[in-house]
């Protein structure tokens, strides 16, 4: 069986940089299972799996604009210690979740340098610009059931977004 739209997939995948160092499944393969056709996975990595049968195996390489994007150097910021008190007690070298105080939203970023007046921090995703190079093996397809489905699709199953009787609009 392949994958396609709909189908349930396990995989064993490593994952690697181009000077050989290992982002995933360095010492055994990491596993993924997902439903294609529902944008669990990385875009570029399913577009390449889509048609792949089970028990095939194959390498390849998603460029790094597919991926996590370019390195964008106006992600990478100079905040005082003034407007970012907070800083002074980041350590150089480190990665950081950051939460924005307005809307809750936390993101990553890394923290590049500091000095006695501020601290440069990188909002880069850790794998923009890396080109990654795929080992996959497509250990099982399967079509997925109804209820895998019904999750990912729950208005076309009558779930998604249904109120009690009691809440819904009346109509006059």
């Amino acid at each position: 069986m392949e994958i396609l739209k709909d189908r349930f997939v396990i995989v064993e995948y490593s994952v690697q940089l181009d000077d050989g160092s290992y982002v995933k499944g360095e010492n055994r393969p990491a596993s993924l299972n997902f439903i294609a056709g529902y944008s669990q996975v990385l875009p570029a990595l399913e577009e390449r799996l889509l048609g792949l049968e089970e028990g095939r195996e194959v390498r390849f390489v998603i460029p790094a604009r597919e991926a996590f994007g370019d390195r964008d150097p106006k992600q990478v910021k100079w905040r005082s210690y003034e407007e970012f008190p907070q800083g002074r007690d980041l350590q150089e070298g480190k990665w950081v979740i950051a939460t924005n105080d307005h809307t809750g939203v936390q993101y990553s970023c890394f923290v590049v340098e500091r000095d006695d007046r501020g601290v440069r921090l990188d909002y880069n995703h850790p794998l923009a610009g890396k080109d990654l190079h795929y080992r996959v093996r497509v250990v099982k397809v399967r079509p997925a059931e109804a209820s895998e489905l019904e999750q990912l699709r729950p208005c076309e199953h009558g779930t998604g977004g249904s109120m009690p009787p009691s809440s819904q609009p009346s109509l006059h």
